[in-house]
């Protein structure tokens, strides 16, 4: 019988790692993220369940706030019809109106372009209208001009942005199709990109993976653009960070965990702390403080519009990996005389115990099998 490693000292660890490869400062600060997208994060505090009344009316008054600036009639017909709050026509009539007054102007720039200039400002006209459309939350309209700007576009970089715009509109208005489409496109252009590029289009693919529940992809993705991370028009280094550490622990081995994870500078460097202290308690096998740190992390999750769907996956596959890892340690245990398992006492009763083992031998995830008076485990299927 083999006993779990002794805790180690963390800031004397990170310490080391530091003196050894130090890690690029990260500062995405000055990139603000696409206001669709900050949009789709309010409105996720605003409809989930989990919000308090509180978080709710500061959502709602962030989100008409917000879209009155703007103008933004469109996209409130969208919130309105999802919300089942009725329309005040008269103000999106007059929304409507400043609206197509800006879209004249940029007609006629367009015709002037087509007629005196060159392809070059015949582009710049269309982004304009483009991002105009974008920012009044017309996803049909922003497509089309997306769509015929991409058609007057040579150089790669330009429409590779083009791309990434297609695939935050997917995201922000919850379309997959659009999303996955764009990630496509710019795939077929990224073999001329440039290397700031590549890098956001990993951090773009791996969060629609998480999105649609592909964490082995996702966090592959993410796991490698985490020193390089250029986004910040998609979401904070912090959030970045934290989805990047969600998605990692269901899927890497307790070696990978260990070398990208528990001694990255980035994460460390980071306030994750929910997530580092999970981490941390699975890897120290400090198991007493495994499900109350599981606990903080699953609350924090049902708060993150890419994870908010996954949340009862990832606590089920959390579950088994915490319990296959402590049979790991045993060839034999029993509930009610080996102190070792005791440990989960405080966070889970015995019945909740035995169907997590239960599951985990269904679903031939764990190295165990449960009889009725104990779990021992099989050395022979290792």
């Amino acid at each position: 019988m083999s006993s779990p490693p002794p805790p180690r000292n963390i800031e004397e660890d990170l310490q080391r790692n530091e003196e050894e490869e130090p890690a690029p400062e990260v500062d995405d600060a000055d990139i603000p993220v696409d206001p669709l997208l900050t949009l789709l994060y309010i409105r996720h505090t605003l409809t989930s369940p989990w919000s308090s009344s509180e978080e709710r009316e500061a959502a709602k008054t962030a989100l008409m706030e917000e879209m009155e600036k703007h103008n933004m009639a469109p996209y409130i017909r969208l919130v309105c019809e999802a919300l089942g709050v009725p329309l005040d026509e008269s103000k999106l009539a007059e929304m409507d109106a400043i609206n197509a007054k800006k879209v004249a102007a940029f007609d006629a720039r367009l015709k002037d372009a087509v007629d005196n200039l060159g392809d070059t400002e015949v582009r710049d006209v269309l982004q304009a209208k483009c991002d105009h459309y974008a920012r009044i939350g017309d996803l049909e309209m922003c497509m089309k001009t997306n769509e015929e700007c991409a058609a007057k576009t040579l150089a790669t970089g330009p429409k590779l942005d083009l791309y990434f715009q297609r695939i935050r509109l997917g995201i922000a208005f919850s379309d997959n199709d659009i999303a996955a489409k764009g990630i496509t496109d710019a795939h077929r252009l990224m073999k001329d990109g440039d290397w700031e590029r590549r890098n956001r289009l990993r951090v773009y693919e791996g969060i629609y993976h998480v999105f649609i529940r592909d964490f082995q992809r996702g966090s592959a993705l993410l796991l490698d653009s985490i020193t390089t991370f250029a986004s910040g028009e998609l979401l904070t280094f912090q959030e970045f960070v934290f989805i990047t550490v969600v998605a990692s622990l269901p899927v890497l081995s307790r070696l990978e965990l260990r070398r990208r994870i528990v001694y990255s500078p980035e994460v460390n460097r980071t306030s994750v702390d929910d997530v580092r202290d999970l981490v941390n308690s699975i890897y120290d096998c400090q198991y007493n403080k495994v499900f109350p740190n599981l606990e903080v992390v699953c609350q924090h999750l049902r708060k993150v519009v890419y994870l908010s769907p996954h949340v009862s996956y990832f606590f089920r596959e959390m579950r088994v990996l915490i319990f296959t890892q402590f049979l790991d340690s045993y060839s034999s245990v029993t509930w009610s005389r080996w102190e070792p398992l005791s440990v989960f006492r405080a966070g889970a009763g015995q019945h909740a115990v035995h169907t997590d083992l239960q599951r985990a031998y269904c679903m031939q995830s764990g190295p165990c099998r449960r009889q009725r008076r104990d779990v021992s485990r099989r050395y022979d299927e290792l």
